[in-house]
């Protein structure tokens, strides 16, 4: 795939959407770069929700940190907005940008440097499907020729077990960080902490490979992935921070409390009977509830929420889960909403400022964008931004692979150690049978 400027010196963006015909380049992911390039390259998709997207290289861009780093955002995608002359069917999707934020505000670990600390960025092309039409999106730039090769089949995962990953010192390690916590919840300075661990391991998959089994595998979550210059930051997240249609109708989540899934039905059932009923579990989920709603509520929003929490069954665990909804007003944008819930205490703590003391101090690495919002808006005004979970960076060393827990009155660290290990089983799982050290991604 190549792209020729038709002109560098304009202000104006000239943005065609065309419908692409039937064929290999219905696949967003088949568009997907070969080989590293230092155009940026942006992939999401929502299997379930029959939606694909992809995004190459900067039409508009701009990096971002700080305190003030989703006002910014928001504000440069207006003035965005403002340049750009759209030509598309009348039936076409709107053009979207790219957008992803690190978890703290001033993060700057040089592992992370290909993505900043936060960026916003309007691709100079765009692939996105919808249901069973994809369309193509050109800006100031025209297509010299499109995928010639299909989407690279899933392949199987394999049964990993993190622990052998990483030595005994490591896991102790992140059971002290637990027994911290509960200190401090003890003390009354906390009530819940979501300390994080992290993994690396010599394996690095080719990424559209990686892709393919991830949305494969995992239909309900978000499969999503920055890469550039080889370097990738890719997962598969179940959690949705924030999202919004073009008639203002905010949706977001709260997803905390977790149980591991059974092969035998019955053995399944009673391990989400049992995450339903565990006093520890629900109050975990009920503080994050809470909180979510009182952030909503201060942004002038009226909240509504399901008046008990559900199971929300994914690959390999299984979540509490209660939906949460609200009618956005003209003063409030999807980008201040996200400002507001970032961080949730599904992935910080609460309260906020002692939890993030307590990690800043404790934790022992940076976060980077692990945890933090990553997603897209269009400029209908639609958007959707995720937790950034279930997540790897993989460079040319290898892979490095995250997972938290959260820690509430009543938590054993052994188990929360174990339920991270779940959930680094969800990359881990794919990575080893893609493994290539050979390949230069």
């Amino acid at each position: 795939m190549a792209l020729t400027d038709q002109n560098e010196s304009t202000a104006r963006l000239s943005v065609k959407t065309v419908r692409i015909p039937s064929g290999i380049a219905n696949d967003p992911l088949s568009w997907f770069p070969d080989k590293p390039s230092k155009d940026i390259c942006w992939f999401w998709e929502i299997p379930e929700e029959k939606t694909s997207w992809l995004g190459i290289g900067e039409a508009e861009s701009i990096t971002l940190k700080g305190s003030t780093r989703f006002s910014v955002a928001n504000k440069h995608f207006q003035k965005i907005l403002d340049l750009i002359d759209w030509e598309a069917p009348d039936d076409a999707p709107p053009p979207r940008f790219a957008v992803g934020f690190s978890f703290d505000e001033n993060s700057e670990n040089s592992d992370w440097e290909f993505l900043g600390n936060s960026q916003l960025i309007f691709p100079r092309i765009q692939i996105l499907r919808n249901g069973e039409d994809t369309w193509l999106t050109t800006t100031n730039a025209s297509l010299e020729e499109a995928p010639l090769s299909p989407t690279p089949s899933p392949s199987q995962p394999t049964d990993t077990d993190p622990k052998k990953e990483v030595s005994e010192k490591d896991r102790d390690h992140y059971k002290n960080l637990v027994l911290t916590a509960l200190k401090e919840i003890e003390n009354g300075d906390l009530e819940k902490a979501v300390p994080c661990r992290s993994i690396f391991v010599e394996r690095k998959p080719i990424i559209q490979n990686l892709l393919s089994s991830l949305r494969n595998s995992y239909p309900a979550c978000a499969t999503f992935c920055v890469y550039k210059d080889g370097n990738a930051f890719v997962g598969s997240t179940p959690e949705r921070l924030a999202s919004t249609t073009k008639n203002g109708k905010l949706y977001t989540a709260a997803l905390a409390g977790s149980a591991p899934r059974a092969s035998d039905q019955a053995l399944d059932s009673a391990l989400s009977q049992g995450l339903l009923t565990s006093p520890k579990e629900k109050k975990e989920h009920a503080l994050v509830v809470e909180e979510i709603l009182r952030r909503l509520v201060s942004l002038g929003l009226q909240p509504e929420e399901t008046q008990e929490p559900t199971i929300l069954k994914l690959n390999g665990i299984q979540h509490l889960y209660t939906p949460i909804h609200s009618q956005l007003n003209s003063e409030v944008p999807l980008l201040e909403a996200v400002d507001a819930l970032h961080p949730t205490p599904a992935v910080s703590g609460h309260p906020l400022k002692r939890a993030n003391e307590l990690r800043l101090k404790y934790e022992s690495f940076d976060r980077g964008w692990f945890a933090g919002p990553i997603g897209w808006l269009d400029i209908s005004g639609a958007g959707e931004f995720r937790v950034a979970l279930r997540s790897g960076l993989i460079n040319k060393e290898g892979t490095t692979l995250f997972a938290g827990a959260g820690v509430v009155n009543g938590s054993d660290p052994e188990r929360e150690l174990i339920e991270t290990d779940m959930k680094l089983k969800a990359m881990l799982d794919h990575i080893v049978p893609l493994n290539d050290s050979e390949n230069d991604q």
